[in-house]
């Protein structure tokens, strides 16, 4: 590997775990509910993931980034033949 490439690599990652890095915006306030009325309790609406569905992600993100590679390297194949 050249290192062009691995120079073009490091920022591609970089530039996603960047993009992953930030943090989402606040969610909006909402008043509080009247305190004549009991408020259900909050459920949690996102399920806990399980073991096979988090090595899902994983593979999805490997493939992700294998798929940037991919176009550097097909960058680095036209930027050759000019």
């Amino acid at each position: 590997m050249s290192w062009r490439h691995a120079l073009l690599l490091a920022a591609v990652l970089a530039s996603g775990t960047a993009a992953a890095a930030e943090p989402p915006p606040p969610p909006p306030k909402q008043p509080p509910p009247p305190t004549s009325q009991k408020a259900p309790a909050p459920r949690d609406t996102t399920p806990e993931l399980s073991e096979e569905d988090k090595e899902v992600v994983e593979n999805l993100e490997l493939l992700e980034s294998m798929d940037a590679v991919e176009d550097l390297d097909l960058l680095l194949e036209l930027s050759q033949e000019e």
